[in-house]
């Protein structure tokens, strides 16, 4: 393994690891990548639970929710396209920012394409692994993405502006707090959202927990109900809340 560029202190304080606020998947089976970019992590802010491949992860995903996920692809890595593959699996299982690790440039673009957030070469700079950690975690905590000044879903039209639903000439109209849950929502359509997923995405982060999450829940589900939209607001113990369309 090599690690390019400056040199890092790899060691934390005590003051440092009690201050770890994210969790982070790192699928790495490399031995001494796995250790340095664990070390790295822990720099960024993040407790670290680590597997050595994607089908390791998948049940780890369904387990835990985590705040960013980093895979170190296999050096060389002969098939490009089961690559892609796993990468639509992992991000079918989380909705956390995906940074992938890989020798060489060949597959960047594909790799992005497929659901990678972002992309890296190995071997890395650790300073530069660090900024790309800390900037996907802020990435992570950010304001959720509104819906689009109109979106139109199966029929269902979305007005931003006016924070309206519309299905078939009835419409329904949504406070500040149930558009922005809704937005979240609508953004990860058929999947399943729990609500720690639903707060660190930027749902009023710090405002509202979990209980509030349910609460609100239950205020689009019965402003939604009379429109008869070509979707539902599903909830699954364990899994969280989708909205499924069908």
């Amino acid at each position: 393994m090599n690690v390019t560029g400056e040199r890092v202190d790899m060691t934390a304080d005590k003051g440092a690891r009690a201050g770890l606020r994210y969790r982070a998947l790192l699928i790495e089976a490399d031995e001494p990548y796995r250790v340095v970019i664990a070390a790295l992590l822990r720099l960024a802010g993040c407790q670290v639970e680590l597997v050595r491949d994607t089908a390791a992860a998948l049940p780890a995903l369904e387990g835990h929710q985590f705040d960013l996920v980093v895979w170190g692809a296999p050096s060389p890595d002969p098939d490009l396209t089961l690559r892609d593959s796993r990468i639509s699996e992992l991000r079918l299982r989380t909705p956390a920012p995906l940074i992938l690790l890989a020798a060489g440039f060949e597959g960047a673009q594909q790799d992005l394409e497929a659901g990678a957030d972002q992309w890296l070469p190995k071997p890395f700079v650790p300073g530069a692994l660090v900024g790309a950690l800390r900037a996907a975690l802020r990435s992570a905590a950010a304001a959720p993405a509104p819906v689009a000044a109109r979106l139109v879903v199966r029929g269902l039209v979305l007005d931003g502006d006016s924070r309206t639903a519309t299905f078939r000439g009835v419409s329904a109209d949504f406070t500040h707090q149930e558009w922005d849950l809704l937005s979240i929502l609508v953004n990860h359509p058929n999947r399943y959202l729990t609500t720690h997923e639903i707060v660190r995405l930027g749902w009023r982060a710090g405002e509202y927990g979990p209980e509030q999450v349910r609460t609100y829940v239950s205020r689009l589900r019965r402003k939604l109900r009379p429109l008869h939209p070509p979707c539902d607001l599903l909830s699954r113990h364990g899994h969280g809340y989708c909205l499924m369309f069908a």
